[in-house]
């Protein structure tokens, strides 16, 4: 394909450049704040690249530009991010992203010291999606993230522990341990539950959880 200049141009992979970044900046900037890209320079930086704002790429962009706001980067952590990044024109950033998410969930189905990156991702998630000064995470983004993020690789239990949520209409959320404790129990525990350990070990969540698929499994 024909090089041309700017943004669009289609070349070969390489570590993304300075330039590159601050033409993105530039053209997705708040033009009320130069230091930050806001919800709507998002929405139009994700309709160029051909992505939804919802979907699990633009989390991996997030999680690899260490943003710490849901929906905003800073001019920090653009510059910062995307020279870590291999991308120069937005094709190749959008086949990074792919290429870097493929790479996580791999890593985490073959259940090796590659797992350490989507459980980073995962830890990520928590942090970057809850509200400003909150310790929580409401369930109804819990369960939205969870679906986006963990259903590809434990479909079951995702299913059953959502359904237990919505159920139980837990009103003060989902806090960072047993967000992260759940991530470890799908890795080690069977869908009906059937190897879990009641040891003291799991937060009361969990053993809530465990009980409800129990439950389920007996028709109650």
């Amino acid at each position: 394909m024909k090089r041309v200049k700017g943004v669009f141009a289609r070349k070969s992979p390489g570590p993304s450049t300075p330039k590159f970044a601050e033409q993105l900046w530039d053209k997705y900037k708040d033009p009320k704040n130069a230091e930050s890209i806001g919800p709507e320079g998002v929405e139009a930086f994700c309709a160029d690249i051909g992505l939804e704002p919802s979907d699990v790429h633009i989390l991996v962009l997030a999680w690899r530009l260490d943003a710490s706001r849901m929906g905003y980067f800073t001019h920090v952590e653009w510059t910062n991010g995307f020279a870590k990044l291999s991308a120069s024109s937005l094709p190749e950033l959008k086949a990074w992203l792919e290429r870097t998410y493929q790479e996580t969930l791999h890593g985490a189905k073959a259940m090796h010291s590659g797992a350490d990156a989507f459980r980073n991702f995962y830890a990520f998630a928590h942090r970057y999606c809850r509200d400003d000064n909150k310790r929580n995470l409401d369930c109804e983004t819990a369960c939205a993230m969870m679906s986006m993020m963990v259903s590809p690789l434990y479909p079951k239990h995702v299913e059953q522990f959502t359904a237990y949520l919505m159920k139980m209409n837990r009103q003060h959320g989902i806090n960072q341990d047993e967000w992260m404790c759940f991530w470890e129990l799908c890795r080690s525990v069977k869908d009906d539950c059937s190897n879990y350990a009641d040891d003291g070990a799991w937060p009361i969540l969990l053993d809530e959880y465990v009980e409800f698929v129990q439950q389920q499994a007996k028709g109650k």
